[in-house]
């Protein structure tokens, strides 16, 4: 009987199946099927992307396409947050020259104009060449030939030699052609000229034979002549030449200020 019963359901399963064939055959089911269709086909659809989506497929062109104008930009904001950093740095470095050198004209009471160096000349040609810089400031501001140049620290670097109206050009003390009446601090009060050597040191010429210098000492403007205050600092004494049969004796003297590195420098007015 219970053999019987599971014939009878496979039959009723297969006549059903039939007839389902023979109407959509015959078109009799087609609103019906329609029907179904649009009432699945959103949830076909959205079965379709998330298999799409497990496969991996490759992102379209215009996802692409956008990735990179975002890589782009951010590559455009890196580049303009480097230059304000650049810009905050070397704002940072002259503050501190400008508070250098106002420290050290306050506690010498000199009255300076404070110029930026807006070109080097000669700085890497032969050492028999001048070497030069050439300021902003000029006649217009009250510079002439003559006047110091000092660095942030307050070291003397060099004078000015020619002035425009808005410009000037200084000769550095290493400079040949550069000469500053010079003194050593020493027990005699040694007096002297100081004179660039081969664009590289400094020589003090002059020096009588008797008068006795070390290694160490340290040499400053003299103040004799022209518009050079006395006291600013030119160097120290690194090597004394000193011969028998001569009259004179000179010393090498080392300079304290590093030329490839300055960009602010102060006039002394007189």
């Amino acid at each position: 009987m219970r053999s019987f019963g599971k014939s009878r359901k496979i039959w009723y399963w297969l006549a059903s199946l039939a007839l389902i064939f023979i109407l959509h055959f015959s078109g009799l089911t087609r609103p019906l099927e329609n029907y179904l269709f649009l009432a699945i086909k959103p949830f076909a659809a959205t079965l379709q992307r998330l298999g799409e989506r497990s496969r991996g497929r490759p992102e379209s062109a215009t996802d692409v396409s956008t990735l990179l104008e975002q890589l782009d930009r951010a590559k455009a904001d890196l580049a303009a947050a480097i230059v304000d950093q650049a810009k905050l740095q070397l704002l940072e470095e002259e503050n501190n020259k400008l508070r250098k050198q106002l420290d050290f004209v306050n506690a010498n009471n000199y009255q300076v104009l404070s110029a930026n160096i807006v070109s080097r000349q000669n700085l890497f040609e032969s050492a028999e060449d001048a070497q030069d810089i050439v300021l902003d400031k000029g006649a217009a501001e009250g510079l002439r030939p003559g006047l110091g140049v000092i660095d942030e620290s307050g070291v003397i670097i060099g004078k000015i030699v020619e002035v425009k109206d808005h410009s000037a050009r200084a000769c550095l003390t290493t400079s040949t052609n550069c000469q500053l009446p010079a003194a050593i601090i020493n027990n005699t009060k040694t007096i002297g000229l100081a004179e660039g050597e081969l664009g590289l040191t400094i020589k003090m010429n002059y020096i009588p034979q008797l008068e006795e210098i070390n290694q160490g000492d340290i040499i400053i403007t003299s103040g004799l002549g022209g518009d050079i205050p006395r006291g600013l600092v030119i160097g120290r004494v690194a090597q004394v030449n000193k011969q028998s049969n001569e009259i004179w004796q000179d010393v090498t003297i080392e300079p304290l200020s590093s030329w490839h590195s300055l960009t602010i420098v102060s006039v002394i007015l007189p």
